[in-house]
């Protein structure tokens, strides 16, 4: 078994307004299994709550929603997403709503992501929600106006999307990866 690199010292780097609600970046001192120490940046978003990510199926489609990222300096097309408050089947459940104004029937949790496990502490669940037919899609109807688009994608459009790069966002493709390999591992009939 590999030996541990266990955390010596932390310094904090930067903390938001809000006390780190949002955002925290620390630096940490690790001790390597060869004795030499070096220093790794943390980041802590969301006050350390779990993230969800959304996969929002009816039938064999799967929602996207379209916002800006000022990160990236582009609309991307990608999963719905936000922290946790309680747990996360619930939490994304009122995401869905909140983002796209549609009632899930059930959510189901599929996996837990390390998104970028050099650097972001936080884990994210994927979680499945069935939503049926007959609801309207409304994007950003109670929030704040950050979704600007919402539709349904068929399985199709999704492969053809990443196969162009226009479909990158790390949350969505580990999602999506998850979901294929527990549909892979039900059994059938």
């Amino acid at each position: 078994m590999d030996a541990e690199a266990p955390r010596t010292h932390t310094r904090t780097a930067y903390t938001d307004a809000d006390g780190g609600r949002w955002c925290e970046v620390h630096l940490d001192t690790y001790r390597l299994p060869s004795g030499a120490e070096t220093v790794r940046h943390r980041i802590r978003v969301g006050g350390g709550r779990i993230g969800v990510v959304i996969l929002a199926r009816r039938g064999d489609d799967i929602l996207l929603v379209r916002q800006w990222r000022p990160t990236v300096g582009r609309w991307a097309w990608e999963l719905p997403r936000g922290f946790g408050e309680t747990d996360p089947a619930s939490d994304a459940l009122r995401e869905l709503a909140e983002e796209t104004g549609l009632s899930g029937t059930t959510a189901t949790v599929l996996a837990y992501l390390d998104v970028d496990s050099g650097m972001l502490e936080n884990e994210v669940a994927v979680v499945e929600v069935q939503v049926p037919g007959d609801h309207p899609l409304r994007p950003g109807w109670a929030g704040d106006g950050e979704i600007a688009q919402a539709r349904w994608w068929s399985p199709h459009d999704i492969t053809t999307a990443i196969r162009t790069g226009d479909l990158r966002d790390t949350f969505t493709l580990a999602a999506l990866g998850a979901s294929d390999a527990t549909r892979r591992g039900r059994p059938s009939g």
